[in-house]
């Protein structure tokens, strides 16, 4: 058995949440599934194998609050690590050697930038040479963090600003689908007109547990009025996901079925009903989401890929000619290191492609700054990385994104899903008033002007009296708009009104009123996008 362990001063401080959801990945970046603890101020994790891998946790810094850090691939030893030096270390190689490789691609990085890592490798430097005297040496371990993260902002807004900049001399305007889902309910329309400057495509939720577990007739009344809105409005429309195994999805009567064959029947069924009632009106249909995670069904991984595969079938047999992608959720896979029996993002992507079912594209779930059920928080170099990666499967991606707006409680939220920022960290309370309203400027195309960068999830007036996000979700969008495998973009929660799955991640707050999040997104769909 393999272990790793970290020595961590004053580890009872810390939320208990946060030592959970720490794993070990390898080469491949999957992690193993570990059993972690807190066991005399150390940080321990073991695992089946004994390989080396690199250790992936949240950890509080001062430009974002908590994200989620890594440190470089480490060996089993005796000796416990310090954890914040080798988080330092893992950072700063992390966006240090991204730097690296876009100044080779021809970027203009930004003085900012080479300041701010200068200074983190000189604080890193200093904790080593502190180490015999640990107070002082964690101190220049988290300043070498915090200034590492902080040179992350100006280099992921270079690569922002000079890569749509380098898009726009081949588009004016970019055709990449911008948008939000909308789910089958009654005051959707009074709400959807207030989004209209914002997207160019409407999200249709059609899964099987919506449907199915209300009056199907009065549901399905409610899409076609949705898709009648969407033609007068001259809108894209992306139709499903049609199946959803995630657990806030499943239809309470899914659980009778005592046999793998009515459930493949019953999701078969529903997908061609739903699309032989639509085929025609929708542009791109989303097979299933959720499928790769740990399901509530007790179903096996052999199980879920032919029921993904059976579902893919249906849509095709249904509507041969409209495209069809079928979404991967959480696709950094930070499941897996709590449970084994999820299945790899990747691989199971992999397997889909490889089985030549006519997939035309994959969507990635980008539910960040849940847990659990979603992702962790990132930093925009992270995002990055993520969608370069999974360019290597070689076909267009679909990003669906959300992430809170507020920290304030959501008792209306169907997800057990926690937000990360709220858990508790020693001296946490400097942390949470983040920069939001700082005066960086990403220089845009076809303007003569430099501009504050659009913020991403951000706060309402009301929460902004108690509490500050550190999230900066429209940043991630405008990271996901730079990158030219990413054909689509997709707000996914609207509506806050009603129950809604995530907390606080609606473009429409509890109260009606548009968050000021929506603006940006008018905002950059006037800058950038058709």
């Amino acid at each position: 058995m393999g272990q790793l362990r970290f020595r961590v001063p004053s580890a009872h401080e810390y939320d208990p949440q946060i030592w959970s959801t720490a794993f070990v990945s390898g080469i491949e970046g999957i992690p193993w599934a570990s059993k972690n603890r807190i066991e005399n101020d150390c940080l321990v994790i073991e695992r089946a194998v004994n390989e080396s891998g690199k250790l992936s946790i949240v950890w509080p810094t001062e430009e974002y609050g908590p994200i989620q850090l890594s440190t470089a691939s480490l060996r089993c030893q005796d000796e416990p690590y310090w954890l914040h030096v080798e988080l330092a270390r893992g950072t700063i190689h992390r966006i240090r050697g991204r730097g690296l490789d876009w100044l080779r691609m021809g970027l203009k990085v930004p003085e900012s930038y080479t300041s701010l890592m200068e200074q983190a490798v000189t604080s890193f430097v200093q904790s080593l040479l502190t180490t015999d005297t640990p107070e002082v040496c964690l101190v220049h371990a988290q300043n070498a963090i915090d200034l590492a993260i902080s040179a992350s902002k100006p280099l992921a807004r270079a690569f922002i600003s000079q890569s749509l900049q380098a898009r726009h001399q081949s588009e004016k305007q970019l055709g990449t689908l911008l948008g939000v889902k909308v789910v089958p309910k009654e005051r959707w329309e009074r709400e959807i007109a207030q989004a209209v400057p914002a997207i160019n495509t409407i999200q249709i939720s059609m899964e099987m547990g919506q449907i199915e577990s209300e009056s199907k007739n009065a549901t399905f009344a409610i899409i076609d009025s949705q898709l009648n809105w969407a033609r007068k409005n001259s809108m894209r429309v992306f139709g499903g996901p049609l199946l959803n195994l995630q657990s806030h999805a499943v239809p309470k009567w899914l659980y009778l079925f005592s046999d793998f064959e009515s459930l493949y029947e019953a999701a078969c069924k529903h997908a061609v009903q739903v699309v032989e009632r639509y085929r025609g009106q929708v542009h791109l249909w989303s097979a299933a989401t959720g499928l790769n995670c740990p399901n509530t069904l007790g179903i096996s991984d052999e199980q879920v890929l032919h029921l993904a595969v059976g579902v893919i079938q249906a849509i095709r047999r249904s509507d041969p000619k409209t495209p069809v992608v079928l979404t991967i959720d959480s696709p950094w896979a930070e499941y897996l290191g709590q449970k084994a029996d999820g299945i790899s993002p990747l691989h199971f992507a992999d397997a889909l492609i490889r089985a030549d079912l006519g997939l035309s594209g994959l969507g990635l779930e980008l539910n960040m700054n849940y847990w659990p059920g979603g992702s962790m928080p990132r930093d925009l170099v992270d995002v990055s990385d993520l969608i370069d990666h999974w360019n290597i499967l070689g076909l267009p991606l679909l990003a669906q994104v959300s992430g809170p707006c507020n920290l304030l409680n959501d008792a209306q939220a169907l997800s057990k899903s926690g937000i990360v920022s709220n858990w508790a960290y020693p001296n946490m309370a400097g942390w949470k008033t983040s920069k939001l309203s700082d005066s960086g400027s990403i220089d845009l195309p076809n303007s003569t002007f430099s501009q504050p960068a659009i913020h991403l999830g951000a706060v309402d007036a009301e929460a902004n009296k108690r509490d500050r996000m550190p999230v900066n979700g429209l940043e991630i969008m405008q990271m996901l708009l730079a990158k030219s495998n990413i054909h689509g973009i997709i707000w996914n929660q609207f509506s806050d009104c009603d129950e809604h799955v995530y907390q606080n991640a609606g473009l429409i707050g509890p109260n009606g009123k548009t968050r000021s999040l929506l603006d940006g997104l008018s905002r950059l769909r006037q800058l950038h996008v058709h």
